[in-house]
């Protein structure tokens, strides 16, 4: 499991990731890392299932806050916008057994899941490392966006 302090991992060359600014939805509980879409022009939690636009909030790096602070409702916000082979911290639900290379879907509430196979909706991101989460808890992993689930570590 990672402790990162940011939520950008790279590749390290990439020294300006592309990025969209919104305004967090009223009554969103958002943290640097999960899953956002745009509802209505504002940034709100990622549903479950979710593909398409997609897009990781960044934390809080102008108030300097911690990754892990929740962002401010109604404060214009950046959020990355996902590209192909770069690397994310994001936020792994509760109760998940992920292993290095296992592909990843949208949970809903802006974290993700291990993605059974079972759906209609193609996965996100190939975990980068092994984590596991217990009840009600949950993580930071490392990923790369891989929206076709192609190209899996092994």
């Amino acid at each position: 499991m990672t402790t990162a302090n940011v939520v950008f991992a790279g590749p390290v060359e990439a020294v300006k990731p592309l990025m969209n600014e919104a305004k967090i939805k009223a009554g969103e509980t958002l943290v640097g890392g999960n899953l956002v879409t745009l509802d209505a022009g504002e940034w709100a939690a990622a549903a479950a299932d979710v593909g398409g636009n997609v897009y990781v909030i960044d934390m809080d790096t102008v108030g300097q806050k911690a990754v892990t602070a929740a962002l401010t409702v109604g404060q214009s916000h950046p959020a990355f916008i996902p590209q192909v082979g770069y690397s994310y911290n994001i936020i792994l639900a509760a109760s998940q057994t992920i292993a290095k290379g296992a592909s990843l879907v949208s949970n809903g509430g802006g974290t993700v899941k291990a993605d059974t196979g079972l759906g209609d909706v193609e996965p996100l991101f190939t975990a980068e490392e092994a984590v596991t989460t217990g009840a009600g808890v949950t993580a930071r992993i490392r990923a790369r966006y891989n929206p076709t689930g192609v190209n899996k570590l092994v």
